[in-house]
């Protein structure tokens, strides 16, 4: 008997609907709860969604819900406040979607929350529990693109106009680094082997929000990788990863965004110019929505014990990465990551 978890959400914009349409599929989770500073919009997500209880605050929801797990889904400055109220109310299993913090200062101050706590802590980037990425980390470690050398990896959107959007607003968090950069700076650290050593970035700004809307950054490793990325609001959508190694290359076309559509891993092994053809193999998944299996990962987690697929301790070393890339930003210049 699949004993169920009750999920509360507090922030129903648009992207909670992606939370509350994996708990809905789910099975084993039930959406008892919602809250927003805005309490018609949480009721009107209520009413859409079948929940029976909103809520204009958290403190509100804590206080009438017993709940399993917590989805912070607000914008990115009231994170780590919200985080720390919904522990200061004895919710003990907590999903904040991406950023979970804006530097690492305030991201160790969240792990420690957690460990003087006992509270689960987990930042939503939902793409660590697709299928895809464990079958690519295999496939790195078993050696088959041999030692990984250089690692390129974007994450792209189409530019938006809307001054409504938060990530076209500095003061709520906004920017691609915090929408989307997250993303690559993890999968640059996840698929390196090592401890990244020193860091350059370069930022593009849009003057009509005074946001930042691009950062092309390199990430320097300890063991010789290097790493490149590309995050923007400016042109067209792409989520895709490189692992180059001494013997070939592991490509992930679509990296980040899975809910409906198949995935797959590519291999391009061997393979020189015109001489020698490159045998190619392709590694593909049905479609499986990321925000589910996070789900059920978090499920485990409460359950079972379960570890979570992506621990706060990875969040920290990807905002130690973070801070170097942007010092480097307003030095110009390649910035040790300070450890």
């Amino acid at each position: 008997m699949v004993m169920e978890i009750k999920v509360g959400i507090v922030g129903c914009g648009g992207h909670a609907n992606t939370h509350a349409a994996a708990i809905r599929e789910s099975g084993f989770a039930t959406l008892a709860a919602c809250a927003d500073i805005d309490p018609e919009r949480a009721r009107q997500f209520a009413d859409k969604y079948g929940v029976k209880n909103s809520y204009g605050s958290l403190k509100e929801m804590a206080e009438a819900n017993a709940l399993d797990l917590l989805i912070i889904v607000a914008f990115p400055t009231v994170h780590p406040p919200l985080i720390r109220e919904a522990v200061s109310y004895g919710i003990r299993h907590i999903l904040c979607e991406k950023p979970l913090a804006l530097n690492s200062e305030q991201a160790e101050e969240i792990q420690a929350l957690a460990k003087e706590s006992g509270a689960l802590i987990v930042e939503g980037l939902m793409y660590r529990s697709h299928r895809q990425i464990a079958k690519a980390r295999e496939l790195v470690a078993s050696g088959v693109i041999g030692d990984v050398r250089y690692i390129h990896a974007q994450f792209s959107d189409y530019a938006s106009s809307s001054p409504g959007n938060w990530r076209n607003n500095r003061s709520l968090g906004g920017g691609s680094m915090t929408a989307k950069g997250c993303y690559l700076v993890d999968a640059c650290n996840l698929f390196s082997g090592s401890r990244a050593k020193s860091a350059f970035c370069i930022e593009s700004v849009n003057p009509e929000f005074n946001v930042e809307v691009g950062e092309t950054g390199t990430i320097v490793f300890e063991n010789g990788v290097t790493a490149q990325f590309e995050t923007n609001h400016r042109s067209v959508w792409r989520e895709e990863l490189k692992v180059c190694g001494t013997k070939g290359t592991l490509i992930i076309p679509h990296l980040i965004v899975t809910k409906v559509q198949k995935r797959e891993v590519l291999l391009e092994l061997d393979g020189s110019y015109e001489h020698r053809l490159m045998k190619v193999e392709s590694f593909e998944f049905e479609p499986h929505n990321s925000y589910l299996l996070q789900l059920e990962n978090l499920y485990r987690c409460i359950r079972e014990g379960a570890a979570p697929n992506f621990p706060i301790t990875d969040s920290i070393i990807n905002y130690k990465v973070t801070d170097a890339l942007m010092r480097s930003v307003q030095s110009g210049k390649l910035e040790p990551v300070q450890w």
